[in-house]
């Protein structure tokens, strides 16, 4: 069978590790060609047209299209997600690590898009998986499938850690995937595009989760955004906007829970 991530990448896992634990400003790990050279080209050519896509609900804080990579049929993406949801995947993802981790096979992530003006303000991403008690999501892996992109497209993939010190400024191109750790204090996020006519940025997001003690789980929230203190409106609304946020994630999984 055909390993729809690059052979080479798994082989290098103890490597990768090594730079996963010292990347600054927080754990991170950036590896170029990382899906198979064939598949990668195959899924750029199959992704979807922005215009059946869903924009972000974020509207103050983010500009940008969504869709669930089950929702995009064809082949390539089929290949893609029976790698993505494999125990090859989750064995690579573990060691990478250094704990038990693995993907959720039914809501396994996303593929985004952004067209010219779109962009995403710093934020850190929803802590528990919306169905599971216990499924804290830690890690997350973005592969981008952006040919020839250029530095003043804008648009680099920014990482900060609690909006503080040094941030890593990545530039999303062809092939390239960023796995990154994901809790309360990994910022991320990327400025607004200035892209000619028909180009969009092309990424894939996939969201890692581990199982963890009740105890020790921390109280559920959505995305928490953190705006510039120079925005004016939106640096006082950020606030009062992420408590409404939290809000509703607790009370959406208490009604599942009761459904």
């Amino acid at each position: 069978m055909v390993c729809a991530i690059n052979p080479t990448v798994y082989n290098k896992v103890k490597d990768w590790a090594s730079l996963y634990q010292t990347a600054i400003p927080f754990s991170h790990v950036i590896i170029d060609n990382f899906l198979d050279e064939s598949l990668a080209e195959y899924l750029l050519r199959d992704f979807p047209d922005v215009f059946v896509m869903n924009r972000s609900h974020h509207y103050l804080f983010a500009n940008k299209y969504e869709l669930a990579i089950e929702n995009t049929i064809s082949t390539s993406f089929s290949e893609f997600y029976k790698e993505i949801t494999s125990s090859r995947l989750q064995l690579f993802v573990s060691e990478l690590v250094g704990e038990d981790l693995f993907v959720d096979a039914e809501l396994c992530g996303c593929i985004h898009q952004g067209i010219n003006g779109s962009f995403l303000d710093m934020h850190t991403d929803f802590n528990l998986h919306l169905l599971k008690n216990n499924w804290l999501h830690s890690l997350n892996i973005i592969i981008y499938l952006n040919k020839d992109w250029k530095e003043e497209f804008g648009g680099n993939l920014l990482l900060k850690s609690e909006l503080k010190g040094i941030t890593s400024n990545i530039i999303p191109q062809f092939n390239r995937c960023i796995i990154m750790q994901s809790d309360d204090t990994t910022y991320h996020g990327y400025s607004q595009l200035k892209l000619p006519k028909g180009l969009t940025r092309k990424s894939i997001f996939v969201p890692i989760y581990k199982e963890e003690l009740s105890d020790n789980l921390p109280p559920r929230h959505l995305t928490n955004f953190a705006t510039e203190q120079d925005s004016g409106f939106k640096f006082g609304f950020t606030k009062f906007y992420n408590s409404i946020t939290k809000l509703k994630a607790q009370l959406e999984h208490q009604f599942i829970k009761k459904s």
